[in-house]
Parts: structure tokens; C-alpha cells; sequence
């Protein structure tokens, strides 16, 4: 499906401005501890990807609204981060993909289009909570993480299992994941407590829904039809049946 120029460029834009963030957290200009800047910059650009696909490739909502999030929160970040270049091109590329996602460019954009059918909404927002808990802790947590460090580590994993939509994920995603959110919070300096006990309220509400149910359990199997082709087993069985048959007269051939 071919995207629009508008969609292309909020797109673009969101993952240039990622990428600029990512730069000016590198090069030490934030006042986070080397782990977590590398947890920070890594999930920006993770993150940004992911709505880069949202928007430009399906055209979705939710890839509007993560990209409008994302470069909401590099704003935010913009009054932790000492001066430089990486910054100045970091504030532009954020504010242009936000004036792109809020106005009505990508709407009027995508009228023509037809939207490409995707996973139920709560499913989506579950999947963007688990994965960018860690990120938002990493930001928000300048004093150090604690016992936040095993609880942004399970909230990938289970993001990452409920993607692929592995056996048990529901599981980890309702019951798991809310029985760790308590003591990591006892064990997580202030603020990152409270991103932890809002996230974990956030997940545990949109993982108890049939949307997140059906994203990984459908009711009709959604799996492709098996394409015939030239399987050892087919081979075989063409060959048994070539040998199977009579052999033809030579004789009246002779003649």
C-alpha cells in the first residue's frame, strides 16, 4: 500500500527526532547513569520505529498516537538535557512530528486510502504500555532505578511475548505483571514508584479485556490455507505411482 507524503513525513520525522534524542543522551548530555541512558536511547528509537511502521505502513490510529506521544515526551526530556546540537535538532524534529500527528493532515491524507485491518485497540494499548514502561522509568527515574530494574526488564519480555503472540502471554500479561508492579514499587526510589503502580494499573485494566484476548486467542483460526507445492511427500508419492505402472509394449513398437 502506498503512503502519502504526509504520513511519510510525520513517519520520518518521528524517527529522525528519536534518533537526535538518542544522539544527545549519548554523548552525556542528560543526568541519568550510563545504563539508563543507553536504556533510554535504545527504547526511543525502538519505540519510534514501531510508529514509523504504524503510520506510514497501515495506516493505523495508534501509530499516529505514538508518534504525537513520543515526540511529546522528547519535549519533555528537552528541559533535562543540556544545550547542543543534538538538542536543537532534536526540539525541531519533535515539535514537527507533533504539529503533523495533532493537525488534520494524516486524516485528510488517508481518506483515499483504505486502512488495513489490525489488532483490537486495547490489545495495541497494552502492548505500548509493557513496552515503553521501561523507557519512561529509565527518564523518569534520575536517582536510580532500584528494585524498577527486574520490573522494566519482565514488562519487556511480556511486550515482547504478547507481540508474538507466544502460549502463556495472556497469562503473565494479567497476573504476572501486576503481582511484581507491588514490590518493585517498595523498591523503586521516587518517582519512578508511581510510573510503575500507574503502568502496571494501566496494563492490568486493557490485559483483563476481550480485546487483548482475542489478539492472541480468535475465535476462527486467522491462519493461511497451505499452499500446494512440491513437498517431500508429494514427490514421493508421484514417484510410487510412476513406478506403480505397466511398463509399456516394445514389441508392437518395433513393428
Amino acid at each position: 500500500m502506498k503512503s502519502s507524503p504526509a504520513a511519510a513525513t510525520a513517519g520520518g520525522l518521528c524517527l529522525l527526532a528519536a534518533l537526535a534524542w538518542a544522539g544527545a543522551i549519548s554523548v552525556g548530555g542528560g543526568p541519568w547513569e550510563p545504563v539508563q541512558s543507553a536504556v533510554l536511547a535504545a527504547g526511543l528509537v525502538v519505540l519510534s520505529t514501531a510508529a514509523l511502521v504504524g503510520v506510514v505502513m497501515k495506516n493505523s490510529r495508534w501509530g499516529r498516537r505514538m508518534a504525537g506521544g513520543l515526540a511529546a515526551g522528547e519535549l519533555g526530556l528537552a528541559t533535562a538535557i543540556t544545550l547542543s546540537g543534538w538538542w536543537w535538532v532534536g526540539v525541531g524534529m519533535a515539535a514537527a512530528t507533533l504539529t503533523l500527528v495533532a493537525g488534520p493532515w494524516l486524516a485528510e491524507s488517508g481518506r483515499g486510502r483504505a486502512p488495513t485491518l489490525g489488532p483490537p485497540a486495547r490489545s495495541v494499548l497494552l502492548l505500548c504500555v509493557l513496552a515503553g514502561l521501561p523507557v519512561v522509568l529509565a527518564a523518569v527515574s534520575v536517582d536510580g532505578l532500584g528494585g524498577g530494574w527486574a520490573f522494566a526488564a519482565l514488562s519487556a519480555a511480556a511486550a515482547a511475548i504478547y507481540a508474538k503472540a507466544v502460549t502463556g502471554s495472556l497469562f503473565v500479561t494479567r497476573f504476572v505483571v501486576p503481582a511484581a508492579a507491588l514490590p518493585a514499587a517498595l523498591t523503586t526510589p521516587w518517582p519512578g514508584w508511581t510510573v510503575i503502580v500507574a503502568g502496571a494499573g494501566v496494563a492490568s485494566w486493557a490485559a483483563w479485556s476481550e480485546d487483548a484476548r482475542l489478539a492472541v486467542r480468535p475465535l476462527v483460526d486467522t491462519r493461511p490455507e497451505p499452499v500446494p507445492g512440491p513437498t517431500p511427500l508429494r514427490i514421493r508419492s508421484a514417484g510410487e505411482a510412476a513406478r506403480s505402472r505397466p511398463a509399456p509394449d516394445q514389441r508392437g513398437d518395433r513393428r
